[in-house]
């Protein structure tokens, strides 16, 4: 009986090497947000299933801390001391360039070829966050992009179509808060951190600029560029902003809309749910558009959103890119999408009726996203970031004027892409 069972012991380990089925037990681990978000709940019940149908397979969850610039760190710490963990990264969509450049995550082309992947139903902005030297080095998970909210009760009160450009904007502000005596026109994120960079960028890309061209040269010292920076400062000049408007992040500009203090905003999509809450003083009085723009100029957005790519060290990379490969799939998007309220990065499902009642105001939210556009793609963005957000607060304070901002900007930007100090 022993011998019997000796033989059937390694016809089983036969099987398993002819058709490529490890016996031993693989454990992947995952990185994902905290365990309160929906998010959480969402890939914890997608690994249970994956499970299921992989017995060989073990996924763990490794919670990372609401902070994203908390996360950037633990990551660069362990990549740095090449630790296998986790096999799974999300990276933010502003740190592809950087990992990939460094060596921390694997380009997944060959993977995506040898599977016989059809990426064309991704949205182009998320895809080309995530790549870097005509490669890819990550999959979009979930996406993000700036919008413009605006009162559409006031507005149609008053005979107002939303407003196109910066003109119409300052226009429709200005007329509604001396009509109605609101104290503020628009609020937005002024503070010397990540959005403002992100709020600026929609105004020079809405105005004809850009940071970076097609080869990676600065072209940030414009006319294009001066002058969205001087649009910004005559805002608050004007009134139409608030001076302490540059003290405000993306909860401080909520709260003020959500009040019934401000006409305008700019914001991400989480908003929309916390303005339209049962105990809101603005709900469905709300109405969103992709931003203003210069006159003849494209409304742009800023992308955001979150994505899965390959630790360089994992043991596991065909495993772990499997597994990237089912999260992302249009079943498993369109659950995170319903239950969570993360907005799809496959552009099928703002089609999907079961997701639109989920979250009605996303049949807007699709034309802002393919409008959206990646923030500079290079890997040492951090650093760039951080020259655009000091100099345009301190052009925002009246500490320098926008057209010596947007010099120093050329000017410090080039050290980093050249190569020298930031």
């Amino acid at each position: 009986m022993r011998k019997v069972g000796l033989i059937l012991v390694a016809l089983l380990f036969g099987l398993f090497g002819i058709y490529g089925i490890s016996a031993e037990k693989i454990t992947l681990i995952v990185a994902s947000g905290s365990k309160t978000s929906p998010s959480y709940a969402v890939l914890a019940k997608q690994a249970e299933r994956y499970m299921q149908m992989h017995p060989n397979i073990e996924i763990k969850i490794q919670e990372m801390p609401w902070s994203s610039t908390l996360q950037h760190d633990m990551y660069a710490t362990w990549l740095s001391g090449q630790l296998p963990y986790p096999d799974i990264l999300r990276l933010d969509i502003i740190w592809p360039p950087e990992f990939a450049s460094a060596g921390w995550v694997i380009p997944l082309d060959e993977y995506i070829e040898a599977a016989g992947i059809d990426l064309s139903d991704f949205l182009p902005g998320p895809i080309n966050g995530v790549t870097w030297q005509g490669k890819i080095y990550a999959i979009p998970y979930f996406t993000d992009a700036g919008l413009l909210y605006y009162r559409k009760d006031l507005l149609e009160k008053y005979g107002f179509e939303p407003p196109e450009t910066f003109q119409d904007l300052k226009e429709q502000a200005l007329y509604i808060m001396e009509k109605e005596g609101i104290p503020n026109g628009f609020v937005w994120q002024g503070d010397a951190y990540e959005g403002l960079t992100c709020d600026f960028l929609e105004f020079l890309w809405g105005n004809g600029g850009d940071v970076l061209d097609a080869q990676g040269n600065v072209v940030i010292d414009s006319p294009e560029a001066v002058e969205a920076l001087e649009i910004m400062v005559d805002y608050i000049k004007s009134g139409v902003s608030p001076e302490g408007v540059t003290t405000y992040k993306e909860e401080d500009a909520r709260n003020v809309f959500q009040r019934g203090d401000a006409i305008f905003m700019r914001n991400w999509p989480y908003a929309w749910k916390k303005l339209n809450a049962p105990d809101s003083p603005v709900a469905g009085k709300v109405g969103v558009k992709p931003m203003v723009h210069g006159p003849g100029k494209k409304s742009a957005a800023t992308l955001g959103g979150w994505n899965l790519a390959i630790n360089a060290y994992s043991r596991h990379p065909k495993e772990a890119f499997d597994f990237i490969m089912y999260l992302t799939s249009p079943e498993n998007m369109k659950e995170l999408a319903i239950e969570a309220g993360l907005s799809p990065t496959r552009a099928s499902l703002y089609k999907n009726p079961q997701v639109l009642a989920a979250n009605p105001f996303w049949k807007y939210f699709y034309d802002v996203l393919l409008g959206a556009r990646p923030r500079p793609v290079h890997p040492r963005y951090p650093e760039i970031s951080n020259v655009i957000f000091t100099e345009v607060h301190r052009a925002l304070t009246g500490e320098i004027t926008p057209a010596q901002a947007i010099k120093n900007m050329a000017d410090r930007i080039r050290q980093i892409v050249g190569g020298g100090g930031g």
